[in-house]
């Protein structure tokens, strides 16, 4: 997995000039503000938005620096329209951000200078969707955090393509998250979702009210922490502890907290269960439990015109 705070969000953008092209202009000096039309684009510092429309607004007059005695003869590079005196814009229609390999899509998108923020939003039918790669994020409202580089998603979707090594020789599973809200922080590698949340990889749906997602600095899963309750679900086999935590390298879950091992008729209880995803395979220390053999007798029969 990329890097989540890295990979789902922009790198921070200093407070510079904005330079813009649109089919039509008009400007509204009275409101402080700009209106653009037909084929937006929008750039600050390697940030290109896009969109059908826009509002430009500016910060009122004593927010402004005093007007320069002798006017500078203005360039093509150097549009004093958009300049440090931005307050926010908001762009809709087909808005598109780019910056560097990472790509937002959205029916509308607000940019605040003062906040350093930027938040994309759908149209009711569509979510914002953020890419990076093979990486993909959606949710009802992506916040892009421009000067921490930190990321604020309201019920987010998110698709890890990359929790499994590139170099591992075992099948590759996508692992979905959902929950109610996520919050990426680059400087800790650590993406922390809140409320709901509901992991499915193949086979294997994890619940729980809250999760931290930890990487490495190459970008790749390293662990998933989930804690206040969860339940684990594979085929016909059911868990539930208070403490769950996912190796994304061994692809093994250890169970911790009262942890319970339900599997048709048997049931397992000990200290630590530790549960091998790929192999279904169960450690548990101080085990203790009830096994019942006539439930599996399926399992031994051998199979019909083989001999036993």
């Amino acid at each position: 997995m990329i890097a989540l705070a890295a990979a789902l969000a922009v790198a921070a953008a200093p407070a510079g000039p904005v330079d813009f092209t649109a089919q039509t202009m008009r400007m509204e000096p009275r409101e402080r503000r700009t209106l653009l039309d037909g084929s937006v684009r929008l750039s600050r510092d390697g940030m290109v938005v896009t969109g059908d429309r826009a509002v430009v607004e500016f910060a009122p007059d004593e927010q402004r620096p005093p007007p320069q005695r002798k006017a500078r003869r203005r360039g093509r590079d150097d549009p004093a329209l958009l300049g440090q005196k931005l307050e926010r814009f908001t762009v809709d229609g087909n808005v598109h951000v780019q910056r560097g390999k990472r790509t937002a899509d959205g029916a509308h998108g607000v940019f605040d200078a003062r906040g350093q923020t930027l938040v994309l939003t759908g149209d009711g039918k569509d979510d914002p969707v953020l890419r990076d790669g093979s990486e993909t994020l959606m949710g009802d409202r992506i916040v892009m955090r421009l000067d921490t580089e930190d990321v604020d998603v309201q019920k987010p979707r998110l698709v890890l393509r990359r929790s499994v090594p590139e170099a591992d020789e075992a099948p590759q599973l996508p692992t979905r998250v959902e929950a109610s809200r996520l919050s990426l922080d680059r400087s800790e590698r650590l993406a922390r979702f809140t409320d709901d949340v509901v992991v499915r990889r193949g086979d294997v749906v994890v619940r729980g009210p809250r999760m931290d997602a930890h990487y490495d600095s190459s970008g790749e899963l390293t662990h998933l922490y989930l804690r206040g309750g969860v339940e684990l679900r594979q085929g016909d086999r059911r868990a539930v502890a208070q403490n769950a935590d996912y190796d994304a390298r061994t692809r093994e879950v250890l169970l911790t907290g009262d942890p319970r091992v339900f599997d048709r008729g048997d049931v397992l209880v000990g200290e630590r269960i530790a549960l091998a995803l790929d192999t279904h395979e169960i450690r548990v220390e101080r085990a203790h439990g009830r096994l019942r053999p006539e439930v599996h007798q399926d399992e031994a029969r051998p199979a019909s015109g083989v001999k036993p």
